[in-house]
């Protein structure tokens, strides 16, 4: 990708993904072809403890850190919400309503996580670099959109690659609901499981939105709201792009 100055974004630096406890022998083989430094999960200490990555022992030396994101007993109460949006009337609606706070509890509760994955990144010993969640779309995938608009990617050509969740998703989409059919008994429309289950522009959208509204640009936010000091921010921007 190219960015406004006319710099271009490195490949093979920077990889986001969703939860690495299902790979194949075959899957984990890919991944150390792109001989990694750091993996980061995202996810809270309940989900990582649940479904450890399988990389292999032989690869010790990949540095792997939790640095969790929202975590699950708070503020929401993210299951028993999930639920209420799968059979409620309503549903759709709240849920909604409950992605976009949600991403701005990201951008705006969670700033010393964020802060510490862009140190991180920041360090030539941790590069190439996969950041992850469970799904690799709200947390993985809010995370990724700052560190490309930071260098300076067009924030359409960030939106069209944050949507890329649903073009790889869609692979095992509708296996997936029509087993989530089975176990609700059919009282779920395959259309509000396609709602939970997918990525939105609009939640990027506005949070990226009140981003620029408050700080006037994303470096800024990160800056400011995050105290991410510019030295660093540079750093990392100038290990990204050639």
């Amino acid at each position: 990708m190219r960015t406004v100055d006319g710099r271009t974004f490195k490949t093979g630096v920077l990889f986001r993904s969703d939860d690495l406890s299902r790979m194949t022998d075959q899957d984990v083989a890919k991944l150390h072809e792109f001989n990694l430094k750091l993996i980061c999960d995202l996810r809270s200490t309940e989900e990582s403890w649940k479904r450890q990555p399988r990389v292999a022992p032989q690869h010790h030396a990949i540095r792997m850190v939790n640095i969790p994101i929202g975590e699950h007993g708070a503020p929401y109460g993210i299951r028993k919400q999930l639920l209420s949006f799968l059979f409620g009337k309503e549903g759709g609606d709240r849920f909604r309503e409950f992605g976009r706070a949600y991403y701005h509890n990201i951008a705006f509760e969670q700033t010393a996580r964020i802060r510490e994955v862009v140190r991180l990144l920041s360090k030539e010993e941790n590069l190439p670099a996969l950041i992850h969640c469970t799904a690799g779309k709200d947390r993985t995938g809010f995370l990724a959109a700052m560190i490309q608009l930071l260098a300076g990617i067009p924030y359409d050509m960030v939106m069209d690659d944050y949507l890329r969740t649903n073009d790889y998703f869609a692979i095992r989409l509708e296996k997936f609901i029509r087993v989530m059919r089975v176990v609700t008994l059919f009282q779920v429309p395959p259309a509000r499981i396609r709602l939970i289950l997918m990525t939105h522009p609009e939640f990027l959208d506005e949070v990226h939105a009140t981003i620029v509204k408050r700080y006037g640009s994303v470096e800024t936010y990160l800056c400011e709201a995050c105290e991410i000091d510019r030295d660093t921010l540079h750093e990392l921007k100038n290990r990204l792009l050639a």
